[in-house]
């Protein structure tokens, strides 16, 4: 349970503490019927204790100003009317529906209280997914037509308000069911679903029966990605519990925050495709990109289909890629080549036969053209299939394929590989004939 909820009586509304919940909902004698339900502790809870403290949950988009605080409720301080008038409304609907707590995130934490505001951050994905109902306000929308161009389907912390609930409903800017009345969870309304997945670009199976988790870390990064957050450190504080991650919280250290969210996703994923990114990277990491923004979308159709060895693990790329001290430790094929600038500012990286086995198309590479410090570059392919020649591990390409691939640079003839920024995703294709071409694996520090 939250910290602090709205008790919303037949008149009042005003905040109480999880401690009180127990003198407002007092014990009572239990009938036979419910005494036969009880094995466990677990089933009390599911059985007794959270129908009795059911509550409603708030998802709306902020006002510039004015939004009710926790002081202002708990102490009956003015506040801004048009906030005020928002959440008096929210808690008339929970009213209607029967509840008698609710919860906002504009006075139900006090953001006085770093440690309440720790909390309240690690654990709000839980509470929107144990709420009774989920009351969602479009401020922008009169009807379901209009929701393509709302702003809270734009914000940070609106991703978890929407894929955390098990049970929705939406209202427009009158406060007017969005869709249908005769559905009491909006999630259970197929059309409704259609119309956000086209929206979000999330799949109706996520919005309804999305799971948590470091997995499928670029997927989850694209639904990001669109969204932006008022405080820098929200793009990645927001991200915490999609990805079932833990970290402290931090308040001004700027996009440090998503760099330490990369780190710790890093640390329980081995998915290669999370590096499928463009534009700035981490200033502490060149194979981190600075904002969830960096996951633009890209043509993966031609890529090698995904399998599984006998260990039920992805047989494409380095699944034992590391952070240390020194940067990202991952194995790549590496080819080298030449990069050839073009009248259109853009530039081409050519393989030329001499340096390689196998063939690939020309690769059009977005970058600055302050690279002039290296003297040499090359490609370093990410999904390669791992096999396994004379003993040695080596990168199985295949005919007619596409790769991901890295941009990498040399400063001095020979010497280590460094990441080169660019502001689209690489991907290379493989133009030769027959079997798989095996090319050898270079460990490298990004």
């Amino acid at each position: 349970m939250p910290a602090h909820l709205i008790y919303i009586g037949d008149s009042e509304m005003r905040i109480v503490e999880r401690g009180e919940l127990s003198k407002l909902f007092k014990p009572r004698k239990l009938n036979d019927d419910e005494l036969n339900k009880i094995r466990s502790s677990k089933d009390a809870i599911r059985e007794l204790i959270k129908p009795a403290l059911k509550y409603a949950i708030f998802s709306h988009r902020w006002l510039r100003e004015g939004e009710p605080t926790f002081q202002d409720i708990r102490y009956g301080r003015e506040c801004g009317r048009d906030g005020f008038q928002k959440l008096s409304k929210f808690c008339e609907k929970a009213r209607e529906f029967g509840y008698r707590l609710a919860w906002s995130d504009t006075c139900c934490i006090d953001k006085t209280n770093n440690t309440e505001l720790d909390e309240a951050i690690r654990s709000m994905f839980r509470w929107y997914r144990n709420t009774d109902i989920c009351i969602v306000h479009l401020a922008d929308s009169s009807d379901s037509q209009q929701m393509m161009n709302d702003v809270w389907f734009t914000r940070g912390w609106t991703l978890q308000e929407l894929l955390a609930p098990l049970s929705i409903k939406f209202f427009g800017k009158d406060w007017k069911p969005l869709r249908r009345t005769d559905l009491p969870n909006d999630k259970h309304d197929d059309q409704l679903m259609k119309d956000i997945s086209i929206i979000t670009s999330i799949s109706v199976e996520d919005l309804q029966h999305f799971s948590p988790g470091p997995t499928q870390i670029r997927k989850k990064m694209k639904w990001a990605s669109k969204r932006t957050t008022t405080r820098v450190e929200d793009a990645a504080y927001s991200l915490i519990s999609i990805f079932d991650v833990s970290m402290p919280i931090a308040y001004g250290e700027g996009e440090s925050a998503f760099h330490r969210l990369m780190e710790v996703i890093i640390q329980k994923c081995d998915e290669w495709d999370m590096f499928a990114w463009a534009g700035p990277s981490s200033s502490h990491s060149a194979a981190i990109p600075r904002l969830p923004r960096c996951y633009c979308p890209f043509d993966a159709s031609r890529f090698p289909e995904e399998r599984k060895d006998e260990q039920n693990r992805e047989v494409h790329g380095d699944n034992e890629f590391r952070l240390t001290r020194q940067g990202l430790q991952i194995k790549l094929a590496v080819v080298n080549g030449k990069l050839e600038p073009q009248h259109d500012g853009t530039f081409r990286f050519i393989v030329p036969i001499r340096f390689t086995t196998a063939s690939f198309a020309p690769v059009v590479v977005q970058t600055s053209r302050s690279n002039d410090k290296y003297c040499e570059f090359a490609l370093g392919i990410v999904n390669y299939e791992r096999g396994q020649r004379r003993g040695e591990e080596v990168g199985v390409l295949y005919p007619q394929k596409d790769y991901l691939c890295f941009l990498l640079g040399r400063a001095v003839e020979g010497k280590e590989l460094h990441k080169v920024n660019t502001s689209n995703v690489l991907t290379v294709r493989t133009t030769f004939t027959g079997w798989g071409s095996q090319e050898p694996l270079v460990v490298v520090l990004l």
